[in-house]
């Protein structure tokens, strides 16, 4: 409603308070007021250019806070994990991995015929892999849950599988020290997170390598009476997941990825419990050790094949037993 700049008296119509003007203030010159569309297009353009800049300082913010994610997560690798991961992993429940059993998605060690593979008197397992390699990075989750129960490992490092290889969280096992007085567990890091080599298997064991898994990993021998020759669940499970978002669901049933870590975990500590005679009954007589082990495909079938040339066999690192 247009009003009167002078004695501001109010009009239906610019109109009229163009007449009044003329009529009461003949001697002013009359300027019609600017319309409130104009004003409103003002405070329009005035919201958008707010909300536009809000949503690049979001986006900014977010691509930071992202690179500075990725720069912590790489900044730990090859450090001691946290003591939580290491309850994690190592203190999965009786009555989780009962619950768990073999899910579907897991495939169990094959079973083979081989001469026992012992190591200071004791079964060994021996796994040879790499750290760039994603198959590796789960089966290393499972393998730890797994042996927790018949020792104690030591010396577990942050690792990543390779940027172009998944970017999994996993653990390393270059330091990795295990005690048991049921197993002996021997761990080959071949290559390292950047393809170069790192550690070489003995003769005994590039044997073994040789005869089940030529040139691939990863590679587990359970006492030369089973073998793992891929990944036991679909690796691409721990896409996108921080150790930490992974370590804290091994405990819970309902979750889909403890099923398929824990699963594949039940179906190594089955078959640990048929080459040590059962022991520590404690672990052996319970009902996730003792599984009808039919294999069954992982979600993917595969292996990451190894090549090593002459000129690369000097750069090797000291393996832990």
């Amino acid at each position: 409603m247009p009003k009167c700049p002078k004695c501001g008296k109010k009009f239906d119509s610019l109109q009229a308070l163009s007449d009044h003007f003329r009529a009461v203030h003949p001697n002013q010159r009359f300027v019609a007021p600017k319309t409130s569309s104009y004003r409103n297009f003002t405070v329009i353009l005035v919201i958008v250019i707010i909300v536009i800049g809000g949503l690049v300082g979001y986006l900014i913010y977010s691509q930071s806070t992202s690179s500075s994610s990725t720069t912590q997560s790489n900044s730990v690798l090859l450090t001691p994990i946290s003591f939580a991961l290491y309850q994690n992993l190592t203190t999965v429940s009786d009555s989780t991995l009962s619950q768990v059993g073999l899910a579907t998605g897991v495939a169990a060690p094959t079973s083979i015929s081989g001469s026992p593979l012992m190591l200071n008197n004791k079964p060994e397992i021996l796994y040879i892999g790499a750290e760039f390699c994603p198959l590796c990075a789960a089966n290393r989750w499972s393998l730890i849950v797994a042996l927790s129960k018949f020792g104690n490992f030591s010396g577990l490092q942050y690792m990543l599988s390779a940027v172009d290889d998944g970017n999994y969280s996993t653990m390393s096992f270059r330091s990795m020290s295990y005690v048991s007085q049921y197993i002996s567990f021997v761990s080959v890091e071949n290559e390292d997170r950047d393809h170069n080599v790192f550690q070489l298997p003995n003769q005994t064991e590039q044997n073994l390598w040789n005869t089940y898994n030529p040139n691939a990993y990863p590679f587990i021998d359970i006492g030369g009476s089973y073998v793992v020759k891929s990944e036991m669940y679909n690796s691409a499970a721990l896409k996108g997941l921080s150790w930490t978002q992974i370590g804290s669901q091994l405990n819970n049933p309902s979750s889909s990825l403890a099923k398929l870590i824990d699963g594949a975990a039940n179906s190594i500590i089955s078959d640990v419990c048929k080459i040590d005679g059962g022991n520590p009954s404690s672990v052996c007589g319970q009902s996730f050790a003792n599984l009808s082990l039919t294999l069954r495909q992982p979600a993917t079938d595969s292996a990451y094949l190894v090549v090593l040339t002459q000129d690369s066999l000097p750069s090797l690192g000291k393996r832990p037993f």
